[in-house]
């Protein structure tokens, strides 16, 4: 994965079923179900997010790493441990896009939306650019929040997709997902600030490109709940 040439061409494919070929191929026939594929790859998210977050922990996180501003030594032990972890996220973060598909393929296409497609694609594109030219170990705090993040994620859209039934009993929990979300890119920003000071060494440079995307995240992600939970709530009082 040293070349960006693999996922570029992974990724312009996944673009162009999502948009195009997907959405002609089914236009004509009826959605699949896909039901037993969405619980088991559900549970693949939850259990690989599970585990990426176990790794982080003991490769040092809140034991030798923590939050708060500390000089970089990405050439110790637990740091080289923390990076090779990370390269085998970028293939967890390929697999995302098979989430996309799904949506295609039960002919659910407002669901791939800007929002779906720029946070998959980022995530990766910026996954890769930061081990490829950055590798600081104290951006692995932010891989050890999403992973998090996603274990929570995961366990709801699994026990959504268990039966309609379930579906209707925690649908009030959807909006505190999307909350969550949000939640976690104000962490991020908070703590990448702190880079801002002349006394934390770090790569200023980067750190307002990634500052910035986390930004464009958080605004996508509150008109996202805007649009979709005010709309809902105003329906519903109506």
């Amino acid at each position: 994965m040293s070349s960006p040439y693999p996922l570029m061409l992974i990724t312009f494919g996944y673009v162009y079923f999502v948009l195009y070929a997907g959405p002609r191929f089914m236009k004509h026939r009826p959605p699949y179900k896909l039901r037993t594929f969405i619980l088991i790859y559900d549970m693949i998210q939850i259990l690989a997010n599970l585990w990426f977050v176990k790794q982080h922990i003991s490769y040092g996180w809140f034991s030798e790493y923590s939050f708060i501003c500390f000089p970089s030594n990405a050439d110790s032990p637990n740091a080289m441990k923390l990076f090779g972890l990370l390269w085998w996220l970028i293939f967890l973060k390929l697999f995302d896009y098979v989430e996309t598909c799904v949506f295609v393929l039960r002919k659910k296409q407002n669901q791939v939306s800007g929002l779906h497609l720029y946070h998959h694609v980022s995530n990766l594109v910026f996954l890769w650019y930061f081990l490829k030219y950055i590798v600081d170990e104290r951006a692995t705090f932010f891989t050890l929040i999403n992973c998090t993040v996603h274990v929570i994620m995961y366990m709801y859209y699994f026990i959504a997709a268990l039966s309609p039934e379930l579906q209707q009993m925690i649908s009030p929990i959807k909006q505190l997902v999307t909350k969550l979300q949000m939640v976690q890119f104000i962490i991020m920003i908070v703590i990448l600030m702190q880079f801002v000071n002349p006394n934390c060494e770090s790569p200023r440079g980067i750190a307002t490109i990634f500052v910035g995307n986390l930004f464009v995240f958080l605004y996508l992600f509150y008109d996202f709940h805007k649009k979709t939970y005010t709309k809902l709530s105003k329906q519903k009082d109506n």
